[in-house]
């Protein structure tokens, strides 16, 4: 599949919109995410590592309105380890921005904490940070991103999970918008142990985290995933509900659930079982059976950065890399299926060529919520770019190269991609961002933007 130029398909040219940073063949993937709203203000923010003094990472952002970047700065403190950010950006302006700190084990009595950082529009355009939660390191910890989301009136929910000494607890908190406190709340069963989680938020405020059950305290009792909801009308979450089956650890663990809600509030949930499942709720609230809906033949394959996404509507988009680890091949593809109104999944559809030695990781799905715009995005390592497929009628367009990626292992790439636009399918424009890194010599952070 020849790839496109980003000039000759609506895509920007790319910028650097980070400082260039410490190179990174030792320092894993150095994360990053992205957010863009229907006037397409954008937010970015991405891992920052400073090993030439000791060590330490800090969290950097950068944001964009009127079609530039701005300045790049240091959100978080520049002592400790702040990693893994995650962003989001309202209607109304309100920007967020989430990750996970730990103090230096040599620190007396270290901590991890949950941190997030509101700037509000109309006012002072400065960062108010905030602590959501602590606990000491140590123990099996295992603290994965925060994912963080904004409805239309700029109400903040962020989700996260904390070792309490026994077991993950999986939490929520939302920061309303005339407010400077959190309403904080626990998610997960008495006895669960919730190791990763997924947030989403419409645009009127409904509410869902899906989170897997632990494969360590599982062993005996299985992994599943659980689903909790806030309905746009309430405060209160729902107590946790299985949605997947639950698989015995005799035949692996179910894991990395993505959950996305439409604008009636119903959910489609992803996650990797047997395969990559998904599940769906109906008008009236029923989920679909369980079922496979990407899932490769190849003996030893392997399922990488599986994404999900969902229009307004309720139209579904996810992708997945799936690594080939036969002789001759070692290489990983994208595969792509759609999910339609009516709960159902399309085939399952390979939108890289085998024929051609591309090695493509860090998939990502965005669409916009009026439905208009619908993107796969990925690196191809081999080639060291990044790559963009558009959703034309039924059919995925040529890859559009939209810059260049050079990480020093597969596993290091990482790529972020969004889509912003009205929820009213009749007003067509939309806007997309992609982020993604450069770091042989250095590690600097590149973007480019879409707008139709």
């Amino acid at each position: 599949m020849a790839p496109v130029l980003a000039a000759a398909s609506g895509w920007s040219g790319a910028t650097a919109i980070s400082p260039v940073g410490q190179p990174d063949p030792t320092r894993g993937s150095q994360l990053n995410d992205v957010a863009v709203n229907a006037s397409g203000q954008a937010l970015a923010a991405w891992d920052q590592y400073r090993y030439d003094i000791g060590g330490g990472a800090t969290i950097g952002v950068a944001v964009q309105t009127g079609g530039r970047w701005g300045s790049p700065l240091t959100i978080s403190d520049n002592t400790g380890f702040s990693m893994g950010p995650k962003v989001a950006v309202g209607t109304d302006g309100t920007m967020a921005v989430s990750w996970t700190y730990q103090d230096a084990a040599t620190a007396t009595n270290p901590l991890q904490k949950i941190q997030v950082a509101v700037m509000r529009p109309g006012g002072p355009q400065n960062w108010t940070r905030y602590e959501l939660a602590s606990a000491p390191v140590g123990g099996v910890a295992i603290t994965p991103p925060v994912p963080v989301a904004i409805d239309k009136d700029g109400n903040v929910t962020a989700a996260w999970t904390l070792w309490d000494g026994a077991r993950h607890v999986v939490q929520a908190g939302t920061l309303r918008k005339n407010s400077s406190s959190w309403d904080k709340t626990v998610l997960s069963g008495s006895t669960d142990d919730g190791l990763y989680l997924s947030l989403a938020v419409n645009a009127d405020g409904d509410a869902a985290v899906a989170y897997s059950l632990s494969p360590y305290t599982g062993y005996v009792s299985g992994t599943g995933v659980e689903y909790v909801y806030r309905s746009r009308s309430s405060s209160a979450w729902s107590a946790p509900v299985r949605i997947s089956e639950t698989m015995p650890s005799s035949q692996g663990y179910i894991t990395g659930p993505q959950v996305a809600l439409d604008a009636a509030g119903l959910a489609t949930v992803v996650y990797m079982g047997y395969g990559l499942e998904a599940t769906r709720q109906d008008s009236s609230g029923v989920w679909t059976s369980p079922a496979s809906i990407i899932e490769s033949i190849v003996l030893g394959a392997s399922y990488l950065s599986p994404d999900l996404a969902v229009d307004a509507r309720g139209n579904a988009v996810v992708a997945v890399s799936i690594f080939d680890p036969t002789p001759g091949v070692d290489r990983a593809s994208v595969w792509v299926s759609r999910g339609s109104l009516d709960r159902t999944w399309s085939q399952a559809e390979r939108l890289t060529d085998p024929t051609v030695p591309v090695d493509a990781y860090a998939t990502q799905v965005a669409i916009s919520p009026n439905g208009n715009l619908a993107l796969v995005g990925w690196i191809d390592h081999y080639h060291g770019v990044a790559q963009v497929s558009k959703l034309t009628g039924n059919l995925w367009g040529k890859a559009t190269t939209i810059g260049k990626s050079t990480a020093f292992s597969s596993f290091q790439e990482v790529l972020a991609l969004d889509a912003g636009s009205d929820t009213d399918p009749l007003k067509t424009q939309a806007q997309a961002r992609a982020i993604w890194k450069s770091a042989k010599s250095g590690t600097q952070i590149y973007a480019s933007g879409y707008s139709q």
